[in-house]
């Protein structure tokens, strides 16, 4: 076990730590979720990052994208939130992809799950077929102002994103606040590790839906 992990080894059991340590992911999109999820997946001592985006850092960005300053207005978002997360020296591999997700994007063959950190569903979409085609799991979170919603999709999965989320491709751009951002991407990790791990309860053919604003957690079942 990485030394630094001391205090999370009560919680698993030894294999389930093996397990967590050798982990594998992708993390589309270093905005607001991905920025949060890469953060999280490090300290919990994952194995590899793998870090995909195509923006560069804006000063919008600074209220919740939590790897980036005003020293990296303008740089490519990979490479600074990468830069930032080694600085940590924790011993897990960050790997960078300066692209955008397309059909066309060969997915890692050594991941285990794919988190969505997108901003938008057109993309969303995208990222959940990459993910039936590579026969991964795949984690979603959507934000907007103090409302979210986090789903599972399995590759065996009865819906798929689309399905769920059909005709919400054009969106405006949502008011978004960086706790907010934050919890989301948190329990998104939290319930990919618990899939993965094993664990009997994560989100299966399930929508959680939450309501920051009066503390409110739904569960909406799909099947």
């Amino acid at each position: 076990m990485k030394d630094y992990l001391k205090r999370q080894q009560k919680l698993f059991t030894k294999k389930q730590q093996k397990q967590l340590e050798g982990l594998k992911v992708m993390v589309a999109g270093t905005g607001g979720l991905g920025t949060n999820q890469a953060l999280q997946l490090q300290r919990v001592g994952v194995n590899k990052i793998y870090l995909y985006d195509y923006d560069q850092v804006e000063i919008t960005n600074l209220n919740r994208q939590l790897c980036y300053g005003r020293q990296d207005i303008g740089r490519p978002k990979v490479e600074a939130a990468e830069e930032f997360l080694k600085k940590f020296d924790l011993e897990t591999e960050i790997i960078s992809r300066n692209e955008k997700i397309t059909l066309q994007t060969e997915v890692p063959e050594d991941i285990d799950i794919i988190f969505d950190g997108m901003d938008n569903f057109e993309s969303r979409f995208i990222l959940d077929q990459l993910a039936l085609e590579n026969d991964l799991p795949f984690i979603h979170a959507g934000i907007e102002e103090f409302f979210a919603q986090i789903m599972l999709v399995l590759p065996q999965s009865k819906l798929r994103l689309k399905d769920v989320f059909a005709g919400s491709e054009k969106k405006e751009t949502p008011a978004v606040f960086s706790p907010a951002v934050t919890v989301t991407a948190s329990i998104q990790v939290l319930e990919a590790i618990k899939y993965l791990l094993q664990f009997d309860d994560y989100l299966k053919e399930q929508l959680l839906h939450i309501d920051l604003l009066s503390n409110q957690f739904e569960k909406i079942d799909l099947d």
